[in-house]
């Protein structure tokens, strides 16, 4: 008799748990800080069009990720919001291209419309994504042009998800930011902006989930232990 009593109070718990694991939401993730890696090259080129140290590495300001650990085997990235907490000026090499220096203000990287991004058991994803911002620059001559509200998109970027600690981190890389024409150079190659992004933020508490969404079971093990 006892031991059918503890069954039925097995079953009974297993049915209890089973609702609240299926009620489960897409949840947002805020990150504390990141950095923005700049490049510019001649399109179709390595060669590197910024005048002084290369990458240039910009804060970034209000960035979030809206992650839904029981979308697909091991989670799903739904939304990405990230913007650079300044305007991101470049000065350029005049020795190369027909510009002076480019300014990118009011930046956003946003997923692209309803692209969405499934994480591997190592943290790995691709995504496509879609940036907005007002570009202007200055020629040689000391001319300008704009600010021109520029969109771009790119078909693919690679990213990743790490944890370290009670540490989670994201990295995007070789999104394309903006071209831009070489105006007072016609013919010339285009100017071509690329960005990595890398955010750092705290695994929100309980952080098993997340954890195990993203395939890390055994990092969600080791912090329950401590």
């Amino acid at each position: 008799m006892l031991k059918i009593l503890v069954r039925v109070c097995i079953v009974l718990l297993a049915l209890a748990l089973a609702p609240a694991a299926s009620l489960a939401v897409p949840t947002p993730y805020y990150f504390a800080s990141g950095t923005v890696q700049l490049r510019a090259t001649l399109d179709g080129t390595t060669t590197s069009v910024i005048s002084g140290p290369v990458p240039v590495t910009i804060p970034l300001g209000g960035s979030q990720v809206v992650f839904d650990p029981d979308a697909g085997a091991n989670g799903t990235l739904l939304g990405l919001v990230l913007e650079p907490a300044a305007p991101i000026a470049l000065d350029l090499d005049q020795t190369i291209v027909a510009l002076d220096s480019i300014l990118i203000e009011n930046t956003m990287l946003t997923n692209a419309v309803g692209a969405t991004a499934a994480v591997s058991g190592l943290g790995s994803f691709s995504l496509a994504t879609l940036l907005t911002a007002d570009v202007s620059g200055v020629f040689p001559d000391t001319s300008t042009f704009g600010p021109t509200p520029v969109s771009s998109l790119t078909s693919s970027a690679a990213g990743s998800l790490a944890v370290s600690g009670d540490t989670i981190s994201l990295g995007l890389v070789g999104v394309n930011l903006a071209t831009f024409p070489q105006l007072a150079n016609p013919g010339a190659p285009d100017i071509v902006v690329k960005a990595d992004f890398t955010f750092i933020g705290v695994v929100p508490e309980p952080g098993t989930a997340l954890l195990l969404g993203l395939g890390l079971a055994g990092l969600a093990a080791s912090r329950s232990r401590r």
